[in-house]
């Protein structure tokens, strides 16, 4: 019995698939799981907001986390210089 190419492709993609699913699911987790004090322990609209700031204003964390102004090289050479 041979493979057929179609039959490749379809196990290519569905090999691929995983990466980005297992992703999503822990997503989900993430969004559902117990928020630990001090935040509020039920609000999940809270949870999706950070979430979501985190995608997409970086710029809002990099007082929090000073590593984000720098290149991943400068981050690992820190005060070596």
């Amino acid at each position: 019995m041979m493979i057929e190419p179609l039959d490749i492709v379809l196990y290519v993609l569905a090999f691929a698939g995983i990466v980005p699913t297992l992703i999503g699911l822990l997503t989900v987790f993430h969004w559902v799981r117990p928020q630990h004090k001090p935040a509020d322990t039920s609000n999940r609209i809270n949870a999706i907001r950070l979430w979501w700031f985190a995608l997409t204003r970086e710029e809002l964390f990099v007082g929090l986390f000073p590593w984000l102004r720098g290149d991943e090289h400068e981050n690992m050479e820190g005060d070596d210089k």
